[in-house]
């Protein structure tokens, strides 16, 4: 026998609530089987909330993540919190395209004129030679 039609037989005799502790199971989900098919206000929320959001996010092409879709629903007037976008936003294996800021800071001058700087480590044959005859001739560094 089902362990919920078991307590669905025997509520006159025993409480629901101490049956469903002894057996291990949700009061709650008791409830849910006595009554299936009639979906939850909370589930019916979701439901919309879930439609908004997938609405926000192909508006904004991908790029709005949990945060820009909150406040663009909320200046619709539609209260819904951060992390309930963000667990829709999972549930659906929608994310945020991440747009990164990109600078160019160095501009190599390709008509710089480098042929006066001389290159001390290096011998006649262009190699780089570090040894010396007299001590404290060369020096090598790392800055």
């Amino acid at each position: 026998m089902d362990v919920f039609a078991f307590i669905r037989s025997e509520k006159a005799n025993f409480p629901v609530t101490w049956m469903c502790h002894k057996l291990g199971v949700a009061r709650a989900s008791f409830y849910r089987w006595l009554r299936p098919g009639a979906p939850s206000p909370t589930r019916l929320r979701h439901a919309t909330l879930t439609g908004h959001v997938r609405r926000v996010y192909e508006h904004d092409k991908g790029k709005a993540g949990r945060d820009q879709i909150a406040l663009l629903l909320a200046n619709e007037g539609i209260r819904i919190a951060v992390g309930t976008v963000g667990s829709i936003m999972r549930e659906l294996g929608l994310r945020a395209m991440r747009m990164k800021a990109w600078k160019k800071t160095t501009d190599q001058d390709r008509d710089a004129r480098t042929a006066h700087i001389r290159n001390h480590m290096l011998d006649k044959h262009g190699v780089r030679d570090f040894s010396s005859d007299t001590p404290r001739t060369r020096l090598v560094g790392d800055i």
